[in-house]
């Protein structure tokens, strides 16, 4: 995280919301109408949210979201790993759609704390890093609920 300014550290941010902000509406749309879709909804407002704080309070432009492949190093690709697991595919449904598309929310929400900890520590300037914690608790609160969500899904089958 050294080789990163404080701007870049925002931008990396930024892209970051993006990405999870769109798997999330992916998701909601998928499942719809459900408690799951639901829970993907209320997961991309709040990235949309993060984004607004990181654009207003610290000046960084919102289409600076989109500068992904520059940071391509400090992101996680949901893209791919929802591939991987198969998400998106037209075949899987019901429970274990939502298990794996909720386990790709899991590793996104690590990935967001991991990243907002390690920025926090990067930066000097104290309303960045004031803003930095701020997301890194909103992001444990998603983890929080993800993890109990899942913990009320049936057992996966085997």
């Amino acid at each position: 995280m050294q080789d990163l300014s404080e701007v870049e550290i925002l931008q990396v941010a930024l892209a970051h919301e993006e990405r999870a902000r769109s798997f999330y509406e992916r998701m909601s749309a998928r499942h719809g109408d459900s408690t799951a879709g639901d829970l993907f909804a209320f997961l991309s407002r709040e990235e949309v949210d993060h984004i607004r704080k990181l654009t207003e309070r610290h000046g960084i432009p919102e289409f600076e979201k989109d500068w992904q492949e520059k940071y391509v190093p400090y992101l996680i690709d949901l893209d791919r790993l929802a591939w991987e697991e198969g998400v998106e595919t037209q075949y899987l449904s019901g429970p274990e759609a939502v298990r794996r598309g909720l386990g790709i929310a899991r590793k996104a929400e690590a990935h967001a704390i991991s990243f907002y900890v390690k920025a926090g520590r990067s930066v000097d300037d104290k309303g960045t890093k004031a803003l930095l914690a701020e997301l890194e608790v909103e992001e444990r609160k998603h983890l929080a609920k993800i993890e109990g969500f899942l913990s009320d899904l049936p057992p996966a089958p085997r």
